[in-house]
């Protein structure tokens, strides 16, 4: 995760920070203490330093010492590599128009790809392309139609 940065007058970069995402204290948020919920804290101290000099980042302290486990395999799960594929968007498209449920199509797919750690995404990025198709298909003037479809009924 990005802890710190600092950007110059003309907004670029000059100072980053990259640290742990398991970095820092653990705060209990939870007010019923009878049901506490777990935290993926452990204060670890892995981070990088860069510095900007003469037009490239260099680097200016590098700790990667992690005080717990690192699994890669999950990295497909992080938002910057999910992806939903032409392919699969097609597929969801056609469901969503016969009427076929997210969560029965999330689950074809899983089926489809032996498993949910063959998928690069998730099911909430199926659900959030079918709500976007489903917007821009409804097009402009579309909550017109609706309402009128609502006081005919």
């Amino acid at each position: 995760m990005t802890k710190r940065t600092e950007r110059g007058e003309d907004q670029t970069i000059r100072y980053v920070t990259i640290a742990c995402a398991r970095g820092g204290k653990a705060r209990n948020r939870t007010f019923n203490v009878a049901n506490p919920r777990p935290t993926g804290k452990t204060e670890c101290k892995a981070k990088i330093n860069a510095l900007r000099s003469y037009g490239k980042l260099r680097l200016t302290m590098v700790h990667n010492i992690h005080n717990h486990g690192l699994s890669p395999k999950k990295s497909c799960f992080f938002r910057c590599n999910r992806e939903v594929n032409d392919t699969i968007k097609r597929v969801l498209d056609t469901n969503d128009m016969v009427g076929v449920r997210m969560n029965k199509s999330f689950r074809s797919l899983v089926v489809g790809a032996g498993g949910f750690e063959n998928l690069p995404f998730l099911e909430k990025d199926c659900r959030y392309y079918i709500d976007k198709a489903r917007h821009l298909r409804l097009g402009a003037g579309g909550s017109g139609a609706l309402r009128e479809y609502f006081l005919r009924m």
